[in-house]
């Protein structure tokens, strides 16, 4: 294992100054400073030397929480697998569970032995040498959005050498948890700071050093020693690029995360996409990546004959029905689109796009008429069937049902006993439908959720779902989940972010819609 040159340290016995070393493959490290103390370079630095000695041939994944937001420029180095800060909650999330997914491949591969042991053995399978960095650890104890994996980083702190994860933290003080986890850490750094916090952190009074950017105390062989860091590169701007450049040619099997940055659009697609998918989306609309995998997330129109969009208000709906309709229109110019919209409105600019051979409809009893006039379906003259309805054959149709009439009394009809029954005949008939904002049910009318619910085949969620199906409960076609075990599984939706629910295979996935 490779003791890596990160500094100097005043030898005061003997009166000189040797190199100060740290392995972080058998250590945890914790650096405490103030602001501009060194903190960070002091990271920069370890990247630097664990990339000036790379082994090709063993599985090195360095895993970054950039909550001070100065790491961006390192994480294209080869075994940086993710360098993410803290504007996602769920690039975080993913971070811990691939964390945790690894240690546990690594606790199959040890078979009861320590690490080092296997390290160092001649295996032709050895374990992966994991470590997990996070600059600014005060951030990251203090931010609500994070507090379901502060259980996981004391789990990884105390017992993730044993099995091939070394900790590196850096934080301000000690306040807000940080005091906690010092027991896990025999590595300390204090770069600057009182005697009171020397104390805290070593045990022991000890004067203070000068005052210079990267100078600290550590405690080497039971005694405090002054140390100055060494600067990652003389100059970061011009030498690290060359850095990068240098190592480009090596492979080393490490697994890059990658990451949403920003939105997802169709001019960024490809680079998000990812390089092990291989696969053809052939004719089904592409509404976005999967979070995970990165693999197109698609709906096949001739299966999912009934599609739904749940959701709040300004995350996205609109931006989805406009990516379903805009691939229909493309793809399947011969389907007629009959829009029925309500006061807002929010249909008629994708009607006035191509409002040839399209129908806009904003009233209950204007789709009841409609439905009746082309032959789609029966007129209901109080509640009950016009008998003298002829069914006729109808060019292939995609219905988009945005009203809120719908959803309340007078339209629980269409959503009880007429669509329902046009869906059942839907591929036959080659019918879509599009319920592009459903909403609670009025009047707790259990038949038509029902209905409604055993209708559709697909469904869309943008809003964070361990929420919504707390407040929705069964009413919804999400609501046989568990609120407790969603919250687990998945962070908080950013905008832009959702949920794509095969419900006859119960698939659910997180993914990142493309904006249109």
């Amino acid at each position: 294992m490779r003791e890596l040159a990160i500094g100097l340290y005043d030898d005061l016995d003997d009166q000189t100054q040797p190199v100060l070393t740290v392995c972080p493959e058998r250590e945890n490290i914790f650096l405490i400073g103030g602001h501009s103390s060194g903190k960070t370079t002091f990271i920069k630095t370890l990247l630097v030397r664990l990339h000036e000695s790379l082994d090709t041939d063993r599985e090195q994944d360095i895993f970054i929480l950039d909550l001070g937001g100065s790491l961006g420029r390192y994480r294209e180095l080869n075994t940086v697998a993710a360098c993410f800060d803290s504007s996602n909650e769920e690039n975080v999330r993913r971070v811990f569970r691939t964390v945790e997914s690894k240690l546990e491949k690594n606790t199959k591969i040890l078979n009861s032995r320590q690490f080092s042991e296997a390290w160092n053995s001649d295996d032709p399978v050895k374990p992966a040498q994991l470590m997990l960095i996070i600059d600014n650890l005060n951030s990251f104890l203090a931010d609500e959005r994070f507090e379901p994996y502060h259980e996981l980083l004391t789990k990884f702190c105390r017992d993730g050498l044993s099995k091939g994860l070394s900790v590196i933290v850096t934080a301000s003080d000690l306040s807000g948890g940080v005091g906690r986890l010092l027991g896990h850490f025999t590595r300390r750094f204090a770069l600057e700071g009182s005697s009171d916090k020397y104390l805290d952190v070593f045990g022991m009074r000890i004067s203070e050093p000068m005052h210079c950017p990267g100078r600290g105390i550590t405690v080497i062989n039971g005694k405090a020693r002054e140390l100055q860091i060494f600067l990652p590169f003389m100059n970061e701007g011009q030498d690290l690029p060359m850095f990068k450049e240098a190592l480009k040619e090596i492979t080393v099997p490490t697994e890059k995360l990658t990451a949403f940055d920003g939105d997802l659009t169709e001019a960024n697609f490809f680079e998000h996409l990812s390089g092990d998918y291989d696969g053809d989306t052939g004719d089904r609309p592409v509404v976005g990546l999967d979070y995970y995998d990165h693999f197109p997330v698609t709906v096949d129109l001739h299966e999912a004959h009934s599609i739904a969009v749940y959701g709040k208000k300004h995350f996205g709906k609109t931006n989805l029905l406009k990516l379903l309709i805009s691939f229909i229109r493309r793809n399947h110019p011969d389907y007629r689109i009959v829009f029925f919209d309500d006061g807002r409105k929010q249909l008629l600019d994708l009607y006035r796009e191509a409002p040839e051979g399209c129908f806009y409809i904003t009233s209950v009893d204007e789709m009841y008429s409609f439905l009746d006039d082309h032959g789609y379906a029966a007129k209901l003259e109080r509640g009950v069937i016009n008998k003298s309805f002829t069914e006729r054959d109808n060019p292939p149709t995609v219905f988009v049902l945005q009203n809120k009439m719908l959803f309340q009394t007078v339209g629980s009809q269409l959503l009880k006993n007429v669509f329902p029954r046009m869906t059942a005949a839907a591929e036959e008939k080659k019918y879509w439908f599009i319920y592009s904002d459903v909403r609670r049910i009025s009047n707790n009318d259990r038949d038509t959720e029902s209905s409604l619910n055993n209708s559709i085949s697909v469904a869309f969620l943008l809003d964070n779902i361990a929420e919504f199906v707390s407040d929705r409960g069964s009413r919804s076609v999400f609501g046989e989940m568990d609120p407790k075990e969603l919250r687990n599984e998945f962070a908080r939706c950013e905008v832009g972010d959702g949920y794509y629910y095969d419900i006859e295979s119960d698939e659910l996935k997180k993914m990142k819609f493309i904006k249109a």
